[in-house]
């Protein structure tokens, strides 16, 4: 055994010493189980980890390529799933109380998918209790906290994927976004992060926080290994209602095509408007380099952003609603102190949104998304924030992390996919770009932050962290 595994920056970095006999699965497994046992105590990244199972995964690997069976790029590579993910045998809290003992059956399409392709499960990475919330608090796992300042969150609710990713506790993660589930702990923690097209990845055994807004992607530490995972990821299922069948693309494809001549957009009073001096300051840098690249940056309007999708009116009559219907039966049933302050407050709101209100939304919903998706034909991809402040100390109060859904959940209501790319740093905490096309165009939005982190280095940067435990 390799007992000196220098962990890899990247999965394609990982697969060639895997291929080179530099170490082996078991070796890169076990690396990174040490690291989890160094800092879990510090960071709470996860809720369950998953050591013998693992290791188990990993010599059977391991014997596969002694055969000569090679999955493709990630046989071997470690990931780390959000709790709301089914996985057989292991089990899937959602970070609640109640659903503490659950242990499924089968394990959700994406877990098959990427089980398929050679993957090894390290753990269930810690969460928002049922995904109600955007710091990162939790009540009955313990707080997950950022890496770059323990006292500050690392975002939520995939706050565990985010913090494990920033602190090298992991390669890759996958969690879920509603509104703003994976960009926002991807920009608190300085990550990768991709929300698909609603739709294009299955959700076929995800615990829902909706049923119209929530999607499933790639946490990563580069652009990449994104575009690795979601060639994998992606692909119609028919046990998914929402699914949607679309072509089977090979999403490295564009990584290095650059920017020149594209068509950004910045959103004229919205990007830049209501944000803090100290991200406004990095997001403006950050148009530059991409203006240095050849893109063309042009100005639009899309009223519908700060008229009909204002974020507070979607997160109560569509969000909220949704979830007291999903939730309020067995909720109402329940002994309440199986539940914390977030999920009493949001069954609470959601029961106060008329079912007329709720359904006048979703009616205008098309109308809406076409308005938005108009922008298209000037432009290929919009910039914006993933987040208006720095990231703020974790007692901050509820107010304060629900600004973050201002940039994200109307992209979500009209089902826009979009990434947030590290892009520098705000008092010493990370910043993240939010980039977001048009349907389907996934490719693109990699392109463009492929392009983005060549030209930069803050995905690179790492926290200080002292990796005794």
């Amino acid at each position: 055994m390799n007992e000196n595994v220098s962990l890899p920056r990247s999965i394609d970095e990982a697969a060639q010493a895997l291929r080179d006999g530099a170490y082996s699965v078991t070796d890169l497994t076990r690396a990174y189980l040490a690291r989890i046992r160094a800092l879990q105590p510090k960071i709470n990244a996860f809720i369950t980890v998953t050591d013998e199972h693992a290791l188990s995964r990993a010599q059977a690997l391991d014997d596969e390529l002694r055969a000569g069976r090679d999955r493709g790029p990630l046989h071997g590579i470690p990931v780390v799933y959000k709790d709301n993910l089914d996985t057989a045998g292991v089990r899937s809290t959602v970070g609640s109380a109640l659903m503490r003992a659950r242990v499924p059956e089968r394990d959700a399409a994406m877990v098959h998918r990427l089980s398929d392709a050679g993957m090894v499960m390290l753990g269930k990475a810690n969460m928002s209790e049922f995904a109600s919330g955007s710091s990162g608090v939790n009540v009955f796992y313990g707080n997950v906290h950022n890496p770059w300042d323990l006292a500050r969150a690392p975002g939520g609710s995939s706050s565990g994927n985010g913090a494990a990713l920033a602190a090298d506790m992991c390669l890759t993660g996958i969690g879920t976004d509603a509104g703003g589930s994976i960009r926002q702990p991807a920009s608190r923690c300085g990550i990768f992060g991709l929300r698909p097209t609603f739709g294009r990845v299955s959700l076929a055994g995800v615990w829902p926080r909706t049923r119209t807004l929530g999607v499933a992607g790639p946490m990563t530490r580069c652009v990449k290994d994104a575009a690795l995972m979601m060639n994998a990821l992606a692909g119609y299922d028919p046990d998914y209602v929402s699914s949607l069948d679309a072509p089977p693309e090979d999403f490295t494809r564009d990584l290095d095509a650059g920017v020149r001549g594209l068509r950004l957009g910045v959103i004229d009073r919205y990007t830049f408007d209501d944000i803090d001096p100290e991200v406004e300051r990095v997001l403006r840098a950050a148009v530059d380099v991409l203006a240095s690249l050849g893109a063309h940056i042009e100005t639009v309007t899309i009223p519908e952003l700060t008229g009909a999708l204002e974020y507070s009116a979607l997160f109560r009559d569509v969000l909220l609603y949704e979830f007291h219907e999903i939730l309020g039966e067995r909720y109402r049933a329940a002994d309440k102190r199986l539940f914390g302050p977030a999920v009493h407050s949001d069954i609470e709101r959601g029961a106060q949104v008329s079912r007329a209100t709720y359904e006048r939304i979703l009616a205008e919903r098309p109308q809406q998304s076409a308005a938005v998706k108009q922008v298209f034909g000037k432009v290929d991809a919009l910039l914006a924030p993933v987040l208006p402040n720095v990231t703020p100390l974790q007692t901050a109060p509820p107010e304060v992390w629900a600004l973050g859904r201002r940039f994200n959940l109307p992209f979500s209501f009209v089902g826009a996919p979009s990434v947030s790319v590290p892009c520098g740093f705000a008092l010493g905490m990370p910043v993240g770009l939010q980039i977001v096309a048009s349907d389907l165009q996934e490719a693109l939005l990699l392109r463009i932050a492929a392009a983005f982190e060549r030209a930069t280095d803050h995905h690179l940067r790492r926290p200080p962290l002292d990796v005794q435990p």
